[in-house]
């Protein structure tokens, strides 16, 4: 009977702690855009894991500056999918499909996105049904990018990209 009333718990209080976080999703984001984002960077681990790990760059809506936010591309014919843990409160999300594109710095290479949607899991088309559910009820989202081109380089450390042009700001 106390492990029923102990299951019974556990899955309350985990239903209690998504319900919290579905409403409260930009929670944590500034640690980790100031400290966790750049620490990625500065010790080389996005380069070090082989595609696992890359930095999209893309420019701020209204501050036009150019920023890098590490992310996890999964490559699909066209282009890539990126997964959006906080969905539409995303800003570097926002950012892009505001610009309508953006680069994607990988271990190796540069690719040049555009295009970019915005995808609720239940319309990606692979997905596991457990996962689009899942997925779908944490208010996850996938960004979609079409590639257009790319640039070979020696490292993302080596990589030192000119500035994003500044039409990618809307007016």
């Amino acid at each position: 009977m106390r492990r029923l009333f102990f299951m019974v718990g556990l899955v309350a209080g985990l239903y209690a702690l998504v319900s919290w976080w579905r409403d409260h999703r930009r929670v944590g984001t500034g640690f980790v855009n100031r400290i966790v984002n750049p620490w990625l960077e500065r010790r080389g681990i996005i380069g070090a894991t082989r595609d696992e790990l890359a930095l999209v760059e893309h420019v701020g809506r209204t501050s036009g500056i150019v920023r890098r936010t590490p992310i996890h591309p999964i490559a699909t014919p066209e282009g890539y999918r990126i997964i959006v843990p906080v969905g539409e409160s995303s800003q570097w999300a926002r950012n892009v499909l505001a610009a309508g594109h953006c680069r994607l710095i990988l271990s190796d290479r540069v690719v040049e996105l555009d295009e970019p949607i915005l995808r609720a899991p239940a319309d990606v088309p692979g997905l596991p049904l457990p996962t689009r559910a899942l997925f779908g009820w944490l208010g996850f989202r996938y960004l979609e990018l079409h590639a257009f081109g790319e640039v070979p380089v020696a490292s993302v450390e080596e990589y030192t990209a000119e500035p994003m042009p500044a039409e990618a700001v809307p007016a």
